[in-house]
């Protein structure tokens, strides 16, 4: 793409426009089944439990995949890995919606199709760079986060209206569709596109071969610097998330409350995302960084004075803080070898997701013996100190190295040390 990259230019891309098509109503189907099958558990069983469990089976198998399956996202052409995933995720829900399906059938339904996400979402994220290039990745990736944030605040919402006018079955029916539409526009838009490992010689299976590309990155400094601090800081900063419920309880409010704690920190996050990869160039992105997480981290230790519920989503608004992560990304990206690109993806966005979940139970544990606002505060707190601790090398100065394109079995990447530009 030549010129300056802005949203209009991105929308004018065929390729750009089918894939984020597809990505939208995936977050909003994925969202709807979540409901629904929470719903359609808890008729069943009655147990609270078990419909906590089936929401949390979405996630889990995420970490095998990521640990033992990735390198099938190198492997395979991009668009075919999405194109199965989807199809496959389809076949599941649709599953799901034969009647008189057992519910322990149900929970391996979800596990299934819970496995396949992270494939998808790294196969995605392999192409984008291709499609947009590296100078409209961060806007890119800001569009498509933000339809995550937005989707999920409001599609929990839509959904359960949704399910006040139709069955758990029929939501699912729905659900389906929305697969079924991101293939056929995935099949129309998006050109296809050889294997990032294409015309390598692949001497190990899958899992070793996962394992080792995920030993490479996790053993070349920058790269793991620049996951950690992707990582550590936005688990403690999602704390609130975790505890809308009791704070709004404790402020006095009702399920409006609660709707707009949640609401407030995805807004937050969609907007800063917007704004950082649509006004600010490569290297102010950069230089943004430190401002960017102590504006993350730092309103949420003001909580400590327990503000009523105006200030507390004022305070929360500090979402567009984690726009720092943007150009993390990027370099990132630009940093692992070509042929590690669908692995270091993948371990990106399940590490991402594990943290922030171990960060939303660790805050409702700590909950049980202080009052929500000091687990914010106290949330925030470890944030900078996370920061502190992984930034210390400002590795977003870094420039991308020059990595040697070996086979895992052969030689890990060695790292070049960050290179400041202060020097």
């Amino acid at each position: 793409m030549s010129g300056p990259i802005t949203y209009k230019v991105l929308l004018g891309n065929r390729e750009f426009n089918g894939l984020f098509a597809a990505h939208t109503v995936s977050v909003l189907g994925d969202v709807l089944t979540k409901i629904a099958l929470s719903v359609l558990v808890y008729d069943r069983t009655g147990s609270a439990l078990a419909a906590a469990l089936t929401y949390a089976l979405g996630f889990v198998p995420q970490v095998l995949t990521a640990a033992l399956l990735s390198s099938v996202v190198d492997r395979f052409p991009a668009r075919r890995v999405m194109l199965i995933g989807d199809a496959a995720r389809m076949v599941c829900v649709l599953l799901m919606t034969v009647p008189g399906t057992s519910v322990a059938v149900l929970l391996c339904l979800v596990t299934a199709s819970g496995a396949l996400t992270p494939a998808f979402r790294a196969a995605r994220q392999t192409m984008l760079p291709e499609i947009v290039g590296m100078e409209g990745y961060a806007l890119a990736r800001s569009m498509f986060s933000g339809t995550i944030q937005i989707g999920q605040t409001l599609g929990f919402g839509l959904g359960g209206l949704l399910l006040l006018l139709v069955t758990p079955r029929a939501a699912l029916f729905l659900d389906a569709a929305t697969f079924a539409f991101a293939i056929v526009v995935v099949l129309l838009t998006v050109r296809p596109r050889p294997a990032t490992s294409a015309g390598r010689q692949e001497s190990t299976g899958i899992i070793r071969a996962t394992v080792q590309g995920n030993r490479m990155i996790l053993t070349t400094p920058l790269l793991r610097r620049l996951l950690f601090l992707q990582w550590l800081p936005t688990a403690m900063v999602v704390m609130p998330e975790g505890l809308a419920a009791p704070y709004a309880e404790q402020l006095g409010g009702g399920p409006t409350a609660v709707g707009l704690l949640l609401a407030a920190p995805a807004v937050g996050t969609a907007l800063g995302e917007a704004a950082v990869a649509r006004f600010l160039g490569a290297e102010r992105r950069a230089r943004s960084v430190p401002a960017l997480l102590l504006l993350a981290a730092a309103p949420l230790v003001c909580f400590a004075v327990e503000p009523a519920l105006p200030w507390a989503l004022a305070l929360l608004l500090s979402g567009a803080g984690t726009a720092y992560a943007l150009p993390l990304d990027q370099l990132f990206i630009e940093s692992v070898p070509p042929h590690l690109r669908g692995r270091a993806m993948t371990l990106a966005g399940t590490g991402s997701i594990t943290t922030q979940g171990t960060g939303l139970a660790i805050g409702g544990l700590v909950a049980e013996w202080i009052s929500a606002p000091w687990v914010f505060a106290a949330g925030g707190l470890t944030a900078l100190a996370a920061a502190a601790a992984t930034g210390r090398t400002r590795p977003w100065r870094a420039d991308p190295p020059t990595v040697m394109q070996t086979d895992p079995a052969d030689q890990a990447i060695k790292d070049q040390p960050p290179q400041h530009s202060d020097k």
